[in-house]
């Protein structure tokens, strides 16, 4: 049997579904039913006019030269070139003068083209030199003064005491192993010819040491500053086991030579005493030196 005639637009969504496809059986699922909208592919992008045919009766720059034929815009061949006489319409009598064919003949814009005419006439742009380097700043360096031999010694005189002191531990005597009764007068012997002796120190006083004090002593004078002092200007007299250390108490001569100069060396005395620190046979790390 016919179905009824819809004499009125369906309002549920069900039947709407089931008049768009009329083909489709009314036992299967809905989710069967293609529900994708196609739509016609746009035109809009598609320019509706390729242009007139023309030929370029001048050189154009990012068109092309003279002679070339190719397609442009309506507006701007009736706009611009056509009223200055830049370029002609190529029209079928036009190509048949000229013995062209549009079909072979029609060529394509060359953006990449440019006068050289137009190019000469463009004022040329000269590269900027790069500016000169600074030139880099001469530190000036500090004049050294040169003294003489002769004021080097006097100066020498004049700031280095005549005595200088270091003070350092002194190593305490081992005491005697025996065990033999031995009267008291040969024990006092004994000790005052142990102190009349030499007595060994905790850390030597080596040449360094000399020219550090003596440095330290010419350095606040302005021309004593500029003397240079070296280990090798200064010799000790009355060591034992010729070195260059002073490994005892006692007081000592020092020669002091000026440079190079054949003056006669400068005579001081350094003493060592013994500093007031104690010990318990051990040695100490930095034993206390002044001058």
């Amino acid at each position: 049997m016919a179905g009824p005639v819809v004499s009125r637009s369906p309002t549920c969504l069900s039947c709407m579904r089931r008049l768009a496809q009329p083909f489709v059986s009314s036992n299967s699922p809905l989710n069967s039913i293609p529900l994708v909208q196609t739509r016609a592919k746009s035109t809009h992008l598609v320019p509706s006019d390729k242009g007139v045919v023309v030929r370029l009766l001048e050189n154009i720059p990012k068109f092309g030269r003279k002679d070339a034929i190719f397609r442009v815009e309506r507006g701007r061949m009736r706009n611009e070139w056509f009223p200055r006489k830049l370029a002609e319409y190529m029209t079928v009598s036009r190509f048949k003068e000229l013995g062209l064919s549009p079909k072979t003949d029609v060529g394509e814009r060359d953006t990449t083209f440019a006068d050289l005419k137009v190019l000469e006439q463009l004022p040329t742009i000269q590269p900027s030199a790069p500016a000169p380097a600074p030139e880099p700043q001469q530190v000036a360096k500090p004049v050294k003064k040169v003294i003489k031999p002769e004021r080097v010694r006097e100066l020498l005189e004049k700031l280095i005491p005549q005595t200088t002191t270091f003070y350092r531990i002194p190593i305490p005597a081992a005491p005697s192993s025996a065990t033999t009764t031995i009267s008291p007068l040969v024990a006092v012997a004994q000790v005052q010819e142990a102190q009349e002796g030499p007595v060994a120190i905790y850390g030597s006083v080596s040449i360094k040491d000399i020219v550090n004090s003596i440095k330290s002593r010419i350095t606040g004078d302005e021309d004593g500053a500029q003397i240079a002092i070296e280990p090798t200007h200064i010799s000790v007299l009355g060591l034992k086991d010729e070195t260059s250390k002073i490994k005892e108490l006692g007081r000592f001569e020092v020669k002091i030579s000026i440079g190079n100069s054949n003056l006669e060396p400068i005579t001081r005395v350094v003493e060592v005493l013994p500093s007031e620190e104690k010990t318990e046979g051990k040695k100490p790390a930095s034993p206390k030196t002044s001058v």
